[in-house]
């Protein structure tokens, strides 16, 4: 059901998710930067924006709360899909011997991203984006409703 709260976290964390984005395309080599990666990150927002935070919002301390917990499953995602992305390319070129080495090497790929990805201006983005997204999202649910 469309909401206030909902629309407003889809959109806020949708633009956190583009600044994630660019943050990684910095981070990245410009030759390995996938094709899927903007709409990743930003459908990633829109959907825990509309799932977690815009659902589960009361007010500005519980809009705080879900903020954080929103954009940290967007990141949780966005490093899945970057790190499947990598273990499906070397499963085509026949790297593994079955599919437990993919699977294991699916956990190291993305420990590995997590560590790439964790630079200051990426804690600034995660810190502040849930903290100011959230804060707006619990405001209008004070005011609208849920």
């Amino acid at each position: 059901m469309l909401t206030a709260t909902r629309l407003i976290s889809a959109i806020g964390f949708g633009a956190v998710g583009y600044v994630i984005f660019m943050i990684i395309v910095a981070v990245l080599n410009e030759d390995k930067i996938p094709s899927f990666l903007m709409p990743v990150c930003v459908g990633a927002g829109l959907w825990m924006g509309w799932l977690i935070c815009g659902k589960n919002t009361h007010g500005v301390k519980s809009g705080i709360g879900n903020g954080y917990t929103a954009v940290v499953a967007q990141c949780v995602l966005i490093v899945f899909a970057i790190s499947f992305e990598v273990v499906l390319e070397r499963s085509m070129r026949l790297r593994y011997d079955g599919p437990g080495e993919a699977l294991v090497d699916m956990f190291a790929q993305m420990f590995e991203n997590i560590m790439k990805f964790a630079t200051p201006e990426m804690g600034i983005v995660v810190a502040c984006g849930g903290f100011i997204v959230g804060g707006i999202a619990g405001l209008v649910a004070r005011r609208f409703g849920n």
